[in-house]
């Protein structure tokens, strides 16, 4: 017969009291947070900043493309596909197009810095574009127009 090895036998734990440390948890009225909770936390404030920085460089780089690049050509696109297509010629059409064109391009390049998403950017600066063109025409054209 072959002969077992006893286990050695386990050393008793000291005794803890779980009611005293719950109850000097509760006294202070926090507890304490845990590595993995401060990490999530620490992650989800860098998550936020990093998300507000890039929203905030969307709309720099909308804003100088649209100022700096397209308004004078756009607002030009318009001005003079308008008066043409008055003037019934309809190659004025193409300009309006052109000018809508320029209208929607900072507006898709913000979204897609912004958003990260292609075609909800594409999509929803097309109806940006559309206002944008609109009220750039109608109030940096004519109003100021009246204004020189």
């Amino acid at each position: 017969m072959s002969r077992k090895k006893k286990a050695p036998a386990k050393k008793p734990s000291p005794t803890r009291n779980p009611a005293a440390a719950a109850s000097q948890k509760t006294r202070s009225g926090q507890r304490e947070r845990t590595s993995a909770e401060n990490a999530s936390k620490r992650s989800r404030l860098l998550r936020g900043g990093i998300a507000w920085g890039r929203w905030l460089w969307a709309t720099v780089t909308a804003l100088i493309l649209a100022a700096m690049l397209f308004e004078p050509t756009m607002l030009w696109c318009l001005s003079v596909g308008l008066w043409m297509v008055a003037e019934t010629e309809f190659i004025g059409l193409w300009m309006i197009a052109a000018g809508y064109v320029l209208a929607c391009v900072p507006w898709a390049f913000g979204l897609v810095i912004g958003t990260g998403r292609f075609w909800k950017s594409l999509t929803h600066s097309l109806w940006i574009g559309l206002v944008y063109a609109v009220l750039g025409f109608v109030f940096l054209d004519r109003i100021l127009g009246v204004f020189t």
